[in-house]
């Protein structure tokens, strides 16, 4: 189901124009699975008029059938714009592509793909377009999958680079995977504006929640609301099974107890849709490790006890800590974990609390029992709310290292009575940081709030504003005005595990 993107939405437009008038803007969607980056993708080219093709690179199984799916899309795209009438289910070989590019004048450059190289596709394509007076944004979904073919990203990079009828749109699921793709030492650093897909911001969620309910008939109080923005942090897929969960339990009227059994039940049970979710994605990230069995070992330790240094994980397994350093690595490129500040924790804190509850067996007919509800709900509460608090402060502990080795300020986090900032570095003037670490753009009130604490408590600063999620236009001119610099964790080389 796809739920409003406007900024998105307004992005992918916008970099589409820039290719029709000669500016290449390529963009990478990053989030993880089931946060809807297929859905964005999909709605932007339904909305959109021109040649986008779209290619899920999960379906792919070789080099060979890449060359050909990828010319197979592009020709089909091609030929709707031209208004050459066809049918994609018609075209399942390399004489059906050289039917149709006959019919587009473009049979010797599809000749030459046919009995080419990967090279070749890419050189080819900028010479259909050319020959056809198109230009195109090719989507390539779940495009880590590319590191599967060896060499792929240089020849990629080396003839696309200055192809001016071509711009790509790229989404991956694997976060880590895909920033190692974008980081300085490949091909690509430089090459992509990144989108990091998040949950839906506090009122988009609550609007989702409760149109759901109201279709099917049910009245929701605002604290039940409130609390499923709370447990599923927007992420949409998570709103909207505990949503469903509530239609089939046949509440009439929607409190937190009932949310809180729904989510529970969603998590907890073999049924539950956010059970099924978190253990494709636990098994998924396990499956190209050879030791899968230590892997998930680690995993359970974690579980239990977040926040351990190597030296912890490897004497509880064990084993040496150059052996287990190897597999904290592994998990590392996963999404499943991160390591901040010497220590490792899960990444996703609903992830550590189904993986420890999961294997205690919970039933359906325990979640009924109140007493025991409520235990769950407390120790809900502890290891996966809280936790996240705590992992916001690990991050912005790690944005402080970087202003040091970017800058070369020591910030450090800053309190006096009431009032906080989240960095202040004195020298020859004051340097002040605030960090936004959420889903949604910093806003023009954000902004304007901190300046006034930075007035009311230093009278004037050299002021920073870091926020993942980028800012409004308003904020922006806001921060222009004020000489306040802007920075997103593209200028810092960070990642969002």
């Amino acid at each position: 189901m796809f739920v409003d993107r406007r900024r998105e939405l307004q992005i992918l437009k916008s970099s589409y124009e820039l290719l029709k008038r000669g500016d290449r803007v390529n963009i990478a969607v990053i989030g993880p699975r089931r946060i809807g980056k297929t859905e964005l993708l999909l709605q932007f080219k339904e909305k959109a008029q021109g040649v986008i093709p779209y290619l899920n690179l999960q379906r792919i199984g070789s080099l060979d059938s890449f060359i050909f799916a990828y010319t197979r899309e592009l020709l089909y795209e091609l030929s709707n714009t031209l208004g050459i009438t066809v049918e994609r289910s018609e075209l399942l070989n390399w004489d059906d592509l050289l039917i149709l590019s006959a019919k587009l004048d473009v049979d010797k450059e599809v000749k030459a793909i046919k009995t080419g190289t990967l090279e070749t596709l890419f050189e080819a394509q900028e010479a259909i377009l050319a020959n056809t007076g198109q230009k195109a944004l090719f989507i390539l979904d779940e495009f880590q999958e590319v590191l599967n073919f060896k060499g792929f990203l240089d020849t990629m990079r080396a003839v696309t680079e200055k192809q001016k009828n071509i711009a790509y749109l790229v989404s991956g699921s694997a976060v880590r995977m895909m920033e190692e793709i974008l980081e300085p030492k490949n091909p690509f650093f430089g090459q992509f504006r990144r989108i990091y897909l998040r949950g839906l911001p506090r009122e988009d969620t609550i609007t989702l929640a409760k149109t759901t309910l109201e279709k099917a008939g049910i009245e929701s109080a605002q604290s039940a609301l409130d609390l499923i923005y709370k447990l599923t942090q927007g992420h949409p897929f998570y709103v909207l099974a505990v949503c469903r969960r509530l239609i089939g339990e046949g509440f009439e009227k929607v409190r937190r107890k009932e949310v809180h059994y729904a989510f529970l039940t969603e998590l907890l049970t073999e049924k539950g849709d956010i059970y099924m979710h978190l253990e494709y994605v636990f098994n998924e990230s396990l499956s190209r490790a050879h030791r899968g069995p230590v892997h998930k070992q680690i995993l359970l330790i974690l579980a239990q006890e977040e926040g351990l240094r190597l030296s912890d994980i490897a004497k509880r397994l064990n084993k040496p800590t150059g052996e287990v350093s190897n597999y904290l690595k592994f998990l590392l490129r996963t999404d499943l974990i991160v390591k901040q500040g010497g220590r490792y924790y899960f990444a996703d804190k609903l992830m550590r609390f189904w993986l420890a509850k999961t294997y205690l067996g919970i039933t359906e007919l325990e979640l009924k029992r109140e007493k025991f509800l409520e235990e769950l709900i407390q120790e809900l509460e502890e290891k996966y709310l809280r936790a996240k608090m705590e992992l916001g402060l690990a991050k912005e502990a790690e944005i402080r290292e970087k202003m040091r080795e970017i800058f070369g300020l020591d910030f450090k986090s800053y309190r006096r009575g009431n009032v906080e900032f989240d960095g202040v570095a004195f020298g020859d003037k004051i340097y002040v940081l605030e960090v936004k670490w959420r889903e949604r753009p910093a806003t023009y009130r954000d902004v304007e709030a901190f300046l006034k604490k930075v007035k009311d408590e230093f009278g004037s600063a050299e002021m920073f504003f870091f926020s993942t999620s980028g800012f409004t236009d308003k904020a922006m001119k806001l921060c222009k005005e004020k000489n306040i610099k802007m920075l997103t964790p593209d200028d810092l080389g960070i990642g969002l595990g």
